[in-house]
């Protein structure tokens, strides 16, 4: 494989990786919504009444709170959630499968696509129950679990399409844990760039490295600045 080759696969392989997190979240906001929807503390939405909040939540900034897993206001509208967090982790898979594929690993990215597309059938059965009305809380659970399927299905497509091993890969999660929580994504993203575009000999040192100045970007990271002083 020539050079420009290996920074192709390099880019596509950090890509997998980031869709392979993004299904991951999406996956567990299903989850949680699917959760909600079989609780029967949670009161049964009235279909005009959950229609109507939806379409006032279009204009303005109240759509999240009509949607969103933590703050779904019934079990209906847990059945709904779960159908769009269903259908984020599916294209999430679906375009780490693609990533894959361009990174020349052929058979995860059909893996993650066959996954994707059961998730995606899920969350389009679970979308028509909500908007009909039809209480299915199995549906919420099953369409839960496909997309948590998917989300596995895209984390092996990334791993297969990127050069890093499992102890690496561990590695950079470490390392990224002890940083502050909005400047894990950034460092993780550039240190596993960094770690694709490395020979598999150098990698061992390039991990010590990363791991000791972790450490010292953790420090230094946490410190306010100049204006937060004043």
């Amino acid at each position: 494989m020539t050079r420009p080759a290996q920074a192709v696969a390099a880019v596509n392989a950090v890509m997998a990786d980031q869709y392979a997190t993004a299904a991951a979240t999406a996956a567990r906001e299903a989850t949680r919504a699917a959760g909600m929807a079989v609780q029967p503390s949670r009161v049964q939405n009235v279909t005009s009444e959950f229609i109507g909040r939806a379409a006032k939540a279009r204009s303005g900034a109240s759509y999240q709170q009509t949607l969103q897993a933590s703050n779904a206001y019934g079990q209906m509208a847990g059945i709904a959630s779960t159908a769009k967090y269903a259908a984020a982790a599916a294209n999430a898979t679906r375009y780490a499968a693609d990533a894959a594929r361009k990174a020349g690993a052929n058979r995860a990215a059909r893996r993650a696509e066959r996954a994707a597309r059961v998730a995606a059938g899920w969350a389009d059965m679970a979308r028509h129950r909500a908007e009909n009305s039809h209480y299915a809380p199995y549906t919420a659970l099953r369409t839960a679990r496909y997309a948590r399927r998917a989300a596995v299905a895209a984390r092996y497509a990334a791993r297969a399409a990127g050069p890093l091993g499992r102890f690496t890969t561990s590695a950079v999660g470490v390392a990224a844990a002890l940083l502050p929580s909005a400047s894990r994504d950034r460092y993780t993203e550039e240190w596993k760039s960094d770690l694709c575009h490395l020979p598999r000999r150098r990698r061992a040192r390039f991990v010590a490295g990363m791991l000791s100045a972790a450490v010292r970007l953790a420090v230094v990271l946490r410190q306010p600045t100049p204006r937060e002083r004043r």
